[in-house]
């Protein structure tokens, strides 16, 4: 992490003597049995930047570590519509994730003493730098309308376009939920306003609301699985497929040179 811009940009703009402390936070919803009553469980986990990536990615190292069981409680009152109850589940979500990452918003704000290895006292920026999680996640934490990209404004109809789309960030998205709770008078209107700028949910107070130098949107990581693999990956081998012969991709392969591991 510490290769990229974003770190160094991000220094700039602390005050001297401080340093970034970036929080790699990670949900995901896991089903635990099928045959005995669908249980399921929404850990949330906690890392750190500055943790290299072979060392986070190994368990027995206990880089990355559980700070709490998201509710996974299902809404069973039959008075309320589908949307009415999947509001309040988004609701909960944020909800939730507000009352266990708000000590962060003040400790990235104002800074905390920590000792380091080496006994020397420092104050660090503990800063939301990543969050884990998969694409249906992604639009949940982000507020965006499922199908379209949680990073940028494009509808879902451009997303295929050679262009960028303009990047979407908190200032934005708050601005769309403003705007929306400012002209309706009712739930349905709220969520029509959303769904017109590409923001789906009811969701009027996001946890990420009031995180010092954070950007959500920019945060987000590529879900390896669904977006890198079956997005890209398999793609790819079914657009080479399509454009060459077995016999003749066999061909180029064999003309590859020789390399070790492979």
């Amino acid at each position: 992490m510490w290769t990229g811009k974003w770190w160094h940009a991000l220094q700039e703009q602390l005050p001297e003597g401080s340093v970034v402390a970036p929080v790699i936070i990670a949900t995901d919803k896991t089903q635990l049995t099928q045959f005995s009553g669908s249980k399921s469980v929404y850990p949330m986990y906690l890392t750190l930047g500055h943790i290299p990536r072979a060392i986070r990615h190994k368990p027995s190292q206990q880089a990355c570590i559980l700070i709490g069981y998201l509710s996974m409680d299902k809404i069973i009152n039959t008075k309320l519509s589908k949307k009415e109850k999947t509001s309040r589940i988004q609701c909960l979500f944020h909800d939730s994730m507000c009352m266990v990452l708000d000590p962060l918003k003040e400790a990235g704000c104002n800074g905390m003493e920590v000792v380091g290895g080496d006994g020397k006292v420092r104050r660090i920026h503990p800063i939301l730098a990543c969050y884990v999680a998969d694409y249906s996640e992604q639009c949940l934490v982000t507020c965006a309308k499922y199908g379209t990209c949680p990073k940028c404004q494009s509808p879902a109809s451009e997303l295929g376009s050679n262009m960028p789309g303009e990047p979407c960030t908190q200032a934005w998205t708050m601005g769309v939920i403003k705007d929306a709770k400012a002209k309706s008078h009712n739930l349905h209107q709220f969520h029509s306003l959303y769904q017109s700028k590409r923001v789906s949910g009811t969701i009027q107070h996001p946890f990420w609301d009031g995180f010092p130098y954070s950007n959500i949107h920019l945060s987000m990581t590529p879900d390896i699985l669904h977006q890198l693999y079956q997005g890209i990956f398999k793609h790819m081998v079914t657009w080479c497929d399509y454009f060459l012969h077995p016999s003749e991709l066999d061909t180029r392969i064999k003309s590859l040179p020789l390399c070790f591991g492979v």
